[in-house]
């Protein structure tokens, strides 16, 4: 529901204009008026403040500079209105005329409220003026992307302050949509954005909320009816936008902007306009990016040391919140009425908007408190949804002596001035003082653990006091039997929560016919899995190592491997070398003298080799261009210096085997095959590992004394195995592993076979002492004996 729109009352609009421009006022004293918001009185809790529209054109709309020591004048500044009015009426109607010469419904004259007249400018080439027309040099299609543009406008204009009902007016719709429309057609760099319509807002309503209509009754200045005449808000409201958006404009920028080559006498001259900061080609960084980062990274690191350390240790960017608070000029984390409070200062101070800089850090410094506590998410959270009073920020809720607003403003002049941690601790101490903010910033608080109440508990404790309250009316036991019903342990609770749950939703039924099918299905489960091969089956055999699909096949979006990236890097690395190899045989070729070379077939030669190598470099060029995907070795150099490469490349490989061939180290002899158990020596005394720990017959030994063949093969040793007289210095040492003494199939001699009836083998034969003997035994028995059966 669209309210009627509200304006200041005559009075108070003349005794603005009279303390303004007929008080002797100076301009500084206007602007630090305006600066500790003493300029204007505010009437009621709206955002309308009288007079204010008036000192905006003071500060933003002027012709040569401000004498700030002089008085005001208000014809001066009234000339240069009216001189503005006209160039809007002039260029909106312009604009806004068709072809055909007609205007859209609705479109009235601004200045005179009426309907604009119909000029014929319809040429007689139907085939280029037309509607209908496809030709390129069509005003039609000028005309319909201009149509374009304005529906674009007019849908961010219909969302503007959606709490004030002013906006929802259908004509201060229309009236806004025509002035963004005018400046993005008339600064075609920029264009329209997104949120100049959140800029132009409050201007308009300023000066609205200022305007005196033509037909007013009662004894009005006619200087100030001209100052403030309301059939000329639009056009006011644009020239205040135009001067706001010759600071804010940066702030807007998309695309760097194009510069225009100096003219040259000599029309085939090339243009070398290369200035000492744009020969080092630095990449295009948006002014807004730019301001964002000086705000964290440099003034609230200066300033604010702690607070910067924090954000920076979060991973906060200043674009998040950067964006928005500069391009909107706080519009969004203050009310329109603090805003525009805050908008007073701005204007007076500086219309460039370079202080605008520092009251964000002021903003950050003001709700420290809850950012260095904080982790990213809640960060994040407070700098999107900044508090917009003082209250909200953490200070008392006690109204403070100065506006929180007006306060911003001081205290990023005073940072501005003396960016130092000094001062930034005085600014601290100002908002505990003035807002009631603390100095010390509270420890980090864990979010809390939300428990759902327990059904099950809150019944028996429920039941339990039932009960006692029946049982002994009047006594105190209803509190102790409910702190009773609490001491179970979590698990208990949990799991009885979960039975009383699955009870009341039937899920413990089907949960216990389930177990009871799988009882009734465990026997033949189990004859299925007994009748299963016993071969193992491959591990993973439906998740192979390999990739399912390949590279060719993958879809944009999936992510490649580290190993795929590592290849097409070592593939780049590879290209590379080779074009710079080719880039070097290029030069050299070139740079060969012809003059110098009296014989003609060298001199052909060359120029040969020239032209090959002319035809390389453009090949390089489409391979650095993109337009050759597969490169082809033979086209990067020419045909005699491939033929010398591939015969230095097979020289060198010539060279390498045999340099690998006279130190080749000689490779062992591969191991003979394996004696089988049954043809090993079992001579006396020779007995196999698993012999040992055979049971005893019956009878063969004395009850209460261990038989000699359940004793370990070391009780049939000696203690010291380095005599020459142990039994081991005898025994056939084992032959080499090449040996091919007793073949797989050899049967053994008959001396070294165990008689069948023996039980127990026979104790090992007397060794004599000589070494000699013993070297002549060693060479008889070549075969391997191997008492403990250890040997393979």
């Amino acid at each position: 529901m669209v309210e009627p729109r509200t304006r200041a009352d005559i009075k108070e609009i003349k005794d603005a204009y009279e303390y303004l421009f007929n008080s002797h006022q100076t301009v500084n004293k206007v602007k630090d008026a305006a600066l500790s918001g003493r300029l204007f009185r505010r009437a009621g809790t709206g955002a309308g403040v009288a007079g204010r529209s008036m000192a905006w054109k003071l500060f933003l709309v002027s012709n040569e500079p401000l004498q700030t020591t002089a008085d005001v004048d208000a014809a001066t500044l009234l000339n240069s209105i009216q001189a503005a009015r006209e160039i809007y009426r002039t260029l909106l109607m312009e604009r806004m005329r068709a072809p055909d010469g007609g205007y859209e419904d609705g479109f009235t004259v601004p200045g005179l409220g009426t309907l604009p007249p119909r000029t014929e400018k319809m040429s007689g080439n139907l085939e280029k003026n037309n509607p209908l027309s496809l030709h390129d040099e069509n005003p039609w299609r000028e005309w319909f992307a201009a149509m374009e543009l304005r529906k674009t406008i007019l849908q961010d204009v219909e969302r503007t302050f959606p709490d004030i009902a002013y906006f929802r007016d259908a004509e201060v719709q229309a009236e806004l949509t025509n002035i963004l429309f005018l400046y993005s057609v008339m600064h075609p760099d920029i264009g329209y954005r997104q949120g100049m319509h959140e800029l132009l807002a409050p201007l308009y309503y300023a000066v609205d909320y200022d305007s005196i209509p033509a037909d007013v009754d009662g004894d009005v200045d006619p200087a100030l009816k001209a100052f403030c005449a309301h059939e000329w808000v639009a056009a006011d409201a644009w020239l205040l936008f135009t001067a706001v958006m010759k600071g804010a404009a940066r702030w807007y920028e998309w695309q760097e902007a194009r510069t225009q080559p100096e003219s040259s006498l000599l029309p085939s001259h090339v243009q070398l306009n290369v200035g000492a900061d744009d020969a080092r080609l630095k990449p295009y960084v948006a002014p807004i990016v730019g301001a964002c980062n000086r705000i964290q990274s440099v003034f609230l690191k200066g300033v604010d040391p702690e607070l910067w350390k924090a954000m920076q240790s979060a991973g906060i960017e200043p674009q998040i919140y950067g964006i928005r608070w500069l391009r909107l000029l706080f519009t969004r984390e203050f009310s329109m009425q603090d805003a525009m409070m805050l908008w007073d200062g701005l204007f007076a101070v500086d219309p460039s908007f370079d202080l605008a800089l520092w009251v964000c850090v002021a903003m950050l410094v003001r709700i420290r408190n809850k950012l260095i506590p904080a982790d990213y998410s809640s960060q994040l959270t407070y700098l999107l949804r900044y508090p917009s009073n003082a209250t909200a920020a953490g200070g008392s809720h006690e109204d403070p002596p100065i506006h929180h607003a007006t306060l911003l403003l001081r205290q990023a002049l005073t940072l501005q001035m003396s960016p130092t941690p000094t001062t930034g601790v005085s600014v601290i101490h100002e908002n505990n003082k003035l807002l009631g903010i603390p100095v010390e910033v509270p420890p980090p608080i864990s979010p809390p653990v939300r428990r759902r109440p327990r059904l099950a508990e809150g019944r028996q404790s429920l039941t339990a006091a039932d009960s006692s309250a029946r049982s002994e009316p009047g006594s105190n036991k209803v509190s102790h039997n409910r702190q009773q019903s609490s001491p179970m342990g979590l698990p208990e609770t949990f799991a009885r929560g979960i039975l009383e749950r699955g009870e009341s939703l039937g899920i413990n039924k089907t949960v216990m016919n389930a177990v009871s099918e799988l009882k009734r299905s465990l026997p033949d489960l189990a004859t299925a899995l007994g009748r299963l091969p016993l071969t193992p089956q491959p591990a993973n055999p439906s998740y192979p190592l390999s990739p399912e699909r390949p590279v060719a096949e993958r879809p944009p979006w999936e992510p490649r491997s580290r190993f795929e990236m590592e290849r097409e890097i070592a593939d780049l690395r590879s290209l590379q070398k080779k074009l710079g190899d080719t880039v070097g045989w290029v030069v050299d070729t070139l740079l060969l003298d012809e003059s110098e070379i009296e014989d003609e077939a060298a001199k052909k030669t060359v120029g040969k080799r020239k032209r090959e190598a002319l035809e390389c470099l453009s090949y390089v060029r489409d391979v650095l261009q993109g337009t050759v995907t597969d490169v082809e070795d033979e086209r990067l150099v020419g045909e005699e210096e491939m033929k010398r490469r591939r015969e230095k490349e097979r020289q060198e490989k010539e060279a390498a085997e045999a340099l690998s061939r006279r130190h080749s180290t000689p490779h062992p002899p591969l191991p003979a095959a394996a004696i089988p158990i049954e043809a090993r020596p079992q001579g006396a005394g020779a007995r196999r590992s698993q012999d040992y720990f055979l049971p005893n017959p019956p009878g063969t030994s004395p009850p209460g004394r261990l038989s000699p063949a359940l004793n370990a093969p070391w009780n049939y040793t000696k203690s010291s195995f380095s005599s020459a007289s142990s039994p081991i210095a005898t025994l056939p040492r084992v032959p080499p592993r090449t040996s091919t003494v007793l073949p797989r199939g050899t049967p053994l001699p008959t001396s070294f076979r165990t008689p069948a009836s023996a039980n127990v083998p026979a104790p090992p034969p007397a060794v004599e002492d000589s070494s000699a003997h013993a070297s002549q035994e060693r060479k008889q028995n070549q075969a391997p004996y191997d008492p403990l059966g250890a040997i393979p």
